[in-house]
C-alpha cells in the first residue's frame, strides 16, 4: 500500500513539474465535427475534421454541437468546461447555464439490423456505436482512441441577436487544449407549440429494475414519472401514453359497474403540467387477436378486465362484453367533466392488418357507437381503415401505398405514420442505432414535405435486462433514451429527433408568412400556395420517402436558408416568388416554367434579364424556357428602399 501511495505521489510530482512545458502538449488533439455523424472510438471513418465549432440558430431553439478528442496516449482525469460565450458587437454575456455538455458513451452491435441493406448502416456489426450522452464528468481514455463531446445549447428567448464567441477546454492531467466556440442567434423565436403529433411509447413497468422504486404509485415512483414526463417534454414530444390499465373497475352487489379514474387522471396530469403536452393516447388493452391468435390472426375480439367486488374484495375476470359497453360512455363522459375528450385519441387494436381488417372495422364502429366523440388514432398496416379518424401507417407502408393515403388525405383525412426498427424493402429512415443518425433527424422533414400530420414511434424506454451490452433484436429502436438509477440519459438519436420536430416548426414559420401575405391579397392572389417554398427547401434534404441526403452541411445549408427567407421576408423590397414546376423539378431541355409573383409598389421587377410589368395589385407573371446551359430563375427586385435577389434552380437533362 505504502508502495503505491509513493508511486502515485512520484506519478503526479512529475505530471505538475512537466504540465506547461509542452511535453504532454501533443497528448491528445481536439477537432470539431457535425452533431449529425458519429465519431466511433476506434477511429472508423471519422467525419470531416474543424478547427472551430460554428453553431447557429434562433431564439426559443435547443441546437446541438460535438467535438472529438484524439488520445494518442492513455488520459487521466479528463473533463470539459466551456467558458462564457461573448458577444463580439455588444459583448453581452451568453447565459452560462444554457449550455450543457455530456461524453458520448457507445454500445456494442453484435449485428446489424434486419432487412437493411449494407449501404444504409454506418459500418458493419460487430462493432461498438457511439449512442448515449454520458453522466460521467470525468473519464479516463484509453490511448490511440477517440472521444466525442456533446453539446446541448438551450438559446434563451430573451437571448440577444449577434455572434457570441467563447471556447470549450479539455482538461487533463497531461495537459490542457481548447476550441473556438462561435454561436450566432438570429432574431426569431421558434414558437413553443407543437404543430405536429409526436407520439412516443413508455413503459413505468421496470421501475424497480432500473430505478430501485418498488412501491408503485408512491411519491418516488411519480417523481420518477415526471422525471419521465419533463425529458419527453424538453424533447417536443406532445402526445403521451395513458394506460386504461390504470382505471380500476369495481362491481357492487346488484352488479352495477363503477369506475374509479382516480390513478389515470394522476398519471395523466403529471404530464400536462409539463405545459407541453397536447395529447393523451390510450386504449391499449380494450382487445385482443381472438382465438389465441397473432398479428396474422382473423378474430379481433374484446378482451377481459380483472373487477373488484365492492362487498368482498375479490377480484374476478369479467368478459370484454359485459364490461366495455359500459366503460367506454363513462370514459368519455369523465374525459369530457375533465376537459380531456378533445386532446384524447382512442386506440382499438394496435397494428391491424388485412388478416384482420373487417373484424378491426367492425370493432371500430362498435367503439364508435358506444364513445362517438373519441377520435380513433391508430398504427396500421393496412389501407383498409374506415373509421379510423388518424390512421397511421408504417413508413414503408405509407411509401409504398402512398396514393391510397394521398387520396385519403384530399378528402380531409389527417394521416400520420409509425416507426419501428424493422421495415421492408428500400431505404426508409430509419432510427436502429447502425444507420446515419441524420435518420432521426430527417423524419420530420417527411412530415412536412408530404403534409404528415404526426409520427408515432416504439419506444422511449422498452430496455432490455441490460440495454447498455444487449440492445435486442430491433437493435436499440425499442428505447430513445437509456436508465440510470435517479433517472435516464438521451441519447443522439433523441437529441437530433427533438432538432428535427424543431426544424419542422420553421417551415411553419415560413409558411405562415406566406399565408399572411396571401390573406391580405385577395383572390387575384389564389394561386399563392403558401407550402410551396418550405417543401422546395425541405426537398434538398428529403427527396421522397427511400431518398434523402447523408450530408450534414446540405442539411443545415437548407435550415440556413428558411433562415434568410424568414429574416428577408418583410424586407423591402417585399417580393414573393413562385415557379410552376416546382424548384429543382427535373425538365427536358427548353422546358417552359411559369413565374406568379407579387410585389410592393414602385418595385421593378428584372427576371432572367428580362423587365416585367408590374400590375397595381404588384401581380407579375412570365413564362422562361430554360436550357441545359441556364437552367434557372433570376429575380431581381429594386426599389427606392433597396433590392434583392432570387435564385430558383432546376435540373435540365
Amino acid at each position: 500500500m505504502r508502495s503505491k501511495l509513493i508511486n502515485y505521489i512520484v506519478f503526479y510530482s512529475i505530471v505538475f513539474l512537466f504540465h506547461g512545458s509542452g511535453i504532454f502538449a501533443q497528448s491528445f488533439k481536439l477537432f470539431a465535427v457535425s452533431d449529425l455523424i458519429r465519431v466511433f472510438e476506434d477511429g472508423y471513418k471519422l467525419p470531416p475534421k474543424y478547427d472551430t465549432i460554428k453553431l447557429f440558430g434562433m431564439r426559443g431553439e435547443v441546437i446541438s454541437g460535438q467535438f472529438a478528442l484524439n488520445a494518442k496516449r492513455n488520459l487521466v482525469n479528463v473533463t470539459v468546461e466551456v467558458s462564457a460565450l461573448n458577444n463580439i458587437i455588444t459583448g453581452s454575456t451568453f447565459p452560462a447555464n444554457t449550455i450543457d455538455w455530456n461524453f458520448v458513451g457507445s454500445v456494442l452491435l453484435p449485428t446489424n439490423a434486419p432487412n437493411q441493406p449494407l449501404s444504409a448502416v454506418v459500418r458493419p456489426a460487430p462493432a461498438m456505436f457511439p449512442d448515449y450522452l454520458m453522466s460521467e464528468r470525468q473519464l479516463d481514455i484509453k490511448g490511440k482512441s477517440y472521444k466525442s463531446v456533446w453539446l446541448t445549447i438551450n438559446i434563451p428567448e430573451t437571448a440577444e441577436e449577434g455572434t457570441y464567441i467563447g471556447k470549450v477546454i479539455v482538461k487533463s492531467v497531461q495537459g490542457d487544449q481548447s476550441l473556438l466556440l462561435y454561436l450566432t442567434v438570429y432574431p426569431l423565436t421558434l414558437p413553443s407549440e407543437r404543430h405536429l403529433k409526436i407520439a412516443v411509447r413508455f413503459s413505468v413497468n421496470n421501475f424497480d429494475k432500473f430505478h430501485g422504486i418498488k412501491e408503485k404509485y408512491s411519491d418516488e415512483w411519480f417523481e420518477m414519472l415526471k422525471t419521465y414526463a419533463d425529458n419527453m417534454a424538453t424533447h417536443r414530444q406532445n402526445v403521451i401514453q395513458a394506460s386504461i390499465s390504470t382505471i380500476e373497475i369495481r362491481r357492487s352487489g346488484n352488479g352495477e359497474l363503477k369506475f374509479d379514474f382516480t390513478r389515470f387522471d394522476q398519471i395523466v396530469q403529471v404530464f400536462l403540467n409539463t405545459g407541453k403536452m397536447d395529447y393523451i393516447e390510450t386504449g391499449y388493452g380494450l382487445t385482443r387477436f381472438g382465438d389465441g391468435g397473432d398479428w396474422f390472426s382473423t378474430v379481433i375480439e374484446l378482451s377481459d378486465f380483472p373487477v373488484k367486488n365492492s362487498d368482498t374484495g375479490e377480484t374476478l375476470i369479467m368478459a370484454g362484453k359485459d364490461v366495455v359497453p359500459y366503460f367506454l360512455p363513462a370514459f368519455e363522459s369523465h374525459l369530457r367533466q375533465k376537459g380531456w375528450l378533445n386532446k384524447t385519441l382512442l386506440s382499438v387494436r394496435n397494428e391491424p392488418s388485412l388478416h384482420n381488417a373487417i373484424p378491426y372495422g367492425e370493432m371500430s364502429e362498435y367503439f364508435h357507437q358506444l364513445a362517438p366523440d373519441l377520435k380513433q388514432f391508430e398504427s396500421i398496416e393496412t389501407t383498409m381503415y374506415d373509421g379510423i379518424e388518424i390512421p397511421g401507417p408504417k413508413l414503408d407502408h405509407l411509401a409504398t401505398w402512398y396514393d391510397s393515403f394521398r387520396n385519403a388525405q384530399e378528402k380531409g383525412t389527417e394521416i400520420c405514420y409509425y416507426i419501428v426498427g424493422i421495415y421492408q424493402g428500400s431505404r426508409y429512415p430509419n432510427k436502429t442505432i447502425d444507420v446515419p443518425v441524420m435518420d432521426s433527424r430527417i423524419m420530420p422533414w417527411l412530415n412536412y414535405k408530404y403534409n404528415l400530420s404526426g409520427i408515432k414511434h416504439w419506444g422511449w424506454n422498452s430496455w432490455t435486462d441490460d440495454p447498455y451490452n444487449t440492445v435486442g433484436q430491433h437493435l436499440g429502436d425499442g428505447w430513445h433514451v437509456y436508465p440510470v438509477k435517479n433517472g435516464i440519459l438521451n441519447s443522439l438519436r433523441w437529441e437530433q429527433m427533438r432538432n428535427g420536430i424543431q426544424d419542422y416548426e420553421y417551415f411553419r414559420m415560413l409558411e405562415n408568412k406566406i399565408k399572411a401575405l396571401k390573406d391580405s391579397l385577395g383572390s387575384r392572389f389564389a394561386w399563392i400556395d403558401p407550402k410551396q417554398r418550405g417543401k422546395e427547401i425541405a426537398s434538398n434534404v428529403v427527396m421522397d420517402f427511400a431518398e434523402h441526403t447523408d450530408d450534414p452541411q446540405v442539411l443545415y445549408n437548407a435550415k440556413m436558408q428558411i433562415i434568410r427567407e424568414l429574416l428577408d421576408f418583410d424586407k423591402s423590397p417585399r417580393i414573393y416568388m413562385q415557379t410552376n414546376p416546382v424548384v429543382n423539378s427535373t425538365l427536358t431541355n427548353h422546358s417552359s416554367i411559369e413565374v406568379f409573383g407579387w410585389t410592393e409598389t414602385g418595385t421593378k421587377i428584372v427576371i432572367n434579364g428580362k423587365e416585367l410589368p408590374v400590375s397595381r395589385q404588384g401581380l407579375f407573371l412570365e413564362q422562361f424556357q430554360l436550357t441545359s446551359d441556364s437552367g434557372f430563375i433570376k429575380v431581381k427586385a429594386s426599389n427606392a428602399k433597396g433590392s434583392k435577389e432570387i435564385l430558383r434552380y432546376f435540373i435540365i437533362k
